[in-house]
């Protein structure tokens, strides 16, 4: 590029091994215009290096050649952000440590621009935010809560440890989910391979006597040989609805109006709200350990909630805390469905003055709670999927069975 009417060089980063005037190993990062400019500098310094090399960026790396990243490489980054500054390294020292990292090429590029924005004269918060924004709502609030208060390694490990609690609970409900899922998809192949190839064969055993069979036999033979005669068009629809699937999961208004269904459901219904009124407590018990105020933590937890209903009726016992009612007694009116047992721990911490500690544990309560049913509401799904593939066969087979005994008492 050009600056001033003079070229100037985009520099490389070099990855380095050298040895020191004490004949020690040395290794290290270094930007410079070309490898011989790297050479030269490294020998400036009293070192000889023995080894040099372009560090790849997050674009040729191997494994991370997309710009996505999971939330479990957020929360290990969170996790390292925090334990570093806990351990006593400097904010500008940890970020240029996890700006080298190779772990995730991606996110060491976003920090390098955090690096940056801080040297500028920006704050962490407001640099997180502006180049990390996957992150939850409730890490930049806690990190501008650590800001203010002095304590932001403590705001951070807590974020990092809210982060891995969500990621366990993820992990576990997929790892639950996946042989049921598995079985789903078996099941699936072998009903479709049913339909185009053994079930319209029926239709030419049974001719023109077809409409003789039962009601059941007419559907099920009809669609096969629908589906054998129209495989292109069936695919299409199949694939259809498969993406159809995935736009209505990424559509924020389809997917509260879709989480409001399933709260009215009878199982569904109660672990969602355990587990949205958990995650509530535990927002707003981090926050208020970390000496935030509390209409500023209710709101926190606010804007963490899933469900439309909850979010509304937060939004109530903000406002009621505010023109001055306790907290027990808002949550009690607003919410119904919360435990009386948390509603008296909420009322004997702000009597206390240990408003934080006691929201704390009512979380455990909630999350333990949630988890329990989560575990029950995934071993239901293996007997399910079993149940729906072998009523799907079993129908497919009664209806083939009475397809043939109707052709036998027409003979007779």
């Amino acid at each position: 590029m050009w600056e001033r009417g003079w070229l100037v060089m985009a520099n490389t980063t070099f990855l380095y091994k050298a040895i020191d005037n004490a004949g020690q190993s040395v290794s290290g990062v270094m930007d410079a215009s070309d490898e011989q400019s790297a050479f030269d500098r490294l020998v400036s310094r009293g070192l000889s290096p023995f080894e040099l090399k372009v560090k790849k960026s997050a674009s040729s790396s191997k494994f991370f050649s997309s710009s996505k990243i999971k939330s479990k490489d957020l929360t290990r980054h969170m996790r390292q952000l925090a334990t570093l500054l806990g351990a006593g390294v400097t904010l500008l020292e940890t970020l240029e440590t996890m700006a080298k990292s190779d772990a995730h090429p991606v996110l060491a590029g976003r920090t390098e621009s955090m690096k940056k924005d801080l040297r500028a004269g920006k704050k962490l918060s407001e640099a997180l935010e502006a180049h990390i924004p996957e992150y939850p709502e409730y890490i930049f609030r806690l990190a501008e809560l650590g800001e203010l208060t002095g304590s932001l390694s403590k705001a951070l490990l807590d974020g990092a440890d809210r982060m891995e609690y969500e990621e366990t609970m993820r992990s576990e409900i997929r790892a639950a989910l996946a042989y049921p899922a598995f079985l789903a998809s078996v099941g699936g192949l072998i009903v479709l391979l049913m339909f185009l190839f053994v079930v319209p064969r029926f239709s030419v055993l049974l001719g023109d006597r077809i409409g003789d069979a039962p009601w059941l036999s007419q559907m099920v033979i009809g669609g096969g040989v629908w589906m054998r005669d129209n495989w292109l068009l069936a695919a299409f629809s199949v694939v259809g609805f498969i993406v159809f699937i995935i736009v209505t999961m990424k559509n924020k208004a389809l997917n509260e109006k879709m989480r409001s269904w399933a709260e009215r459901a009878p199982l569904i219904g109660n672990f969602l709200s355990q587990a949205d009124i958990g995650g509530w407590a535990r927002t707003v018990s981090v926050a208020l350990e970390n000496k935030a105020p509390l209409i500023d933590a209710l709101r926190l937890g606010e804007n963490g909630a899933r469900s439309p209903r909850f979010r509304r009726n937060l939004q109530i016992v903000r406002q009621s805390v505010r023109a001055g009612r306790p907290l027990d007694e808002a949550l009690y009116e607003a919410q119904q469905d919360i435990d009386p047992v948390v509603i008296d721990l909420i009322r004997t911490g702000n009597n206390a003055g240990a408003l934080g500690q006691t929201i704390g544990f009512a979380a455990d309560i909630f999350e333990k709670s949630a988890r329990e049913r989560a575990k029950k509401l995934t071993a239901l799904t293996e007997p399910f999927a079993i149940l729906m593939i072998s009523g799907v066969v079993g129908t497919i087979v009664i209806s083939i069975v009475m397809a043939m005994t109707s052709l036998y008492d027409i003979g007779i």
